[in-house]
């Protein structure tokens, strides 16, 4: 008995004692190494592997980045799709989603629904998408980019990841207001909305939230204006009514659990007030309550309107 259980081990196909491979790529598709002699389908289950996408592994030790898994995506996306939206710009540098969230990708009409389970595929009506790659993976052009940023997105959201963008040198607004004139897609009069309020002076989210609040309600204010006197530069604020010295900051909560910042933040305060300034404080709190952000500054400048 025994030496037929050796003999059957013996008959057993080679592939399945095939030894672990020196070396294996940071993200590769399973189905390709096994088509290549290089892992045995029993490997892919192995824990010194983990799935990124359907088909697409990474060995263990590698973190997963929003980056590797756009990497993952371009294996196995239609050959014509390319990184767009909040993907392309987290991978160029502006890190607007992580790696849990899906991949976001344009092709031609027709490309949508490619059924990949992590990969966000849209369809463009019109072209050029572009030509140029990021790390061998498709990418859009600048203005595909801003489109796929601003179409879909509630306005304050749009508007602050084109400020970002824009901040960080990935598009020109005046060239992408130019591009917008003649398209006719869907949700173009919201991307040039968008584009018309973007600017890249501000440098947060809640900053542009907070700006495009307040330029909606009529108030002319000037994003990371520095506040001078004769000592020089008091402080650099996030938005200004320059002539009403009415200064409008966000808080994060950041400020409350640094060392010593509530001590930083209340003398800069001082010398603002010094300077013959009115500070405006706005919370995460301040901007759930839809009308709170705009009637605080209201009554900021009824104050200073107010004869002293």
């Amino acid at each position: 008995m025994d030496g037929d259980r050796t003999s059957a081990a013996a008959r057993l196909p080679e592939v399945s004692r095939r030894r672990w491979p020196d070396e294996l790529p940071d993200v590769f598709r399973g189905s390709a190494a096994v088509a290549q002699g290089v892992l045995t389908p029993g490997q892919l289950r192995n824990p010194r592997l983990a799935r990124v996408l359907h088909d697409v592994y990474r060995p263990a030790h590698v973190p997963l980045t929003h980056s590797l898994k756009c990497r993952a995506a371009s294996l196995v996306a239609p050959t014509d799709a390319r990184l767009t939206g909040r993907s392309l710009a987290t991978v160029l540098g502006v890190p607007l989603l992580g790696p849990s969230d899906d991949v976001e990708m344009v092709g031609p009409a027709g490309a949508a629904g490619a059924g990949v389970r992590g990969i966000r595929l849209r369809a463009a009506s019109r072209g050029p998408l572009g030509s140029a790659t990021w790390q061998d993976v498709p990418i859009t052009t600048p203005e595909r980019l801003a489109y796929d940023l601003a179409a879909r997105f509630d306005l304050e959201t749009a508007v602050g990841h084109l400020d970002a963008v824009a901040r960080a040198g990935l598009i020109d607004l005046d060239a992408l207001a130019g591009w917008l004139l003649d398209r006719h897609d869907d949700d173009v009069c919201r991307v040039r909305e968008a584009c018309a309020l973007a600017d890249p002076r501000a440098e947060s989210p809640p900053e542009s939230v907070c700006r495009v609040r307040l330029v909606r309600a009529g108030l002319d204010v000037v994003p990371q204006h520095r506040v001078r006197d004769h000592r020089g530069v008091v402080a650099r604020v996030d938005l200004a009514l320059l002539e009403l010295r009415i200064a409008i900051e966000y808080e994060g909560a950041w400020h409350a659990a640094v060392a010593d910042q509530l001590h930083k933040d209340r003398q800069r305060l001082n010398r603002l007030r010094e300077a013959g300034w009115l500070v405006v404080y706005v919370t995460a709190e301040t901007l759930r309550e839809r009308g709170a952000l705009v009637d605080a500054v209201r009554r900021a400048i009824a104050q200073r309107m107010r004869p002293s």
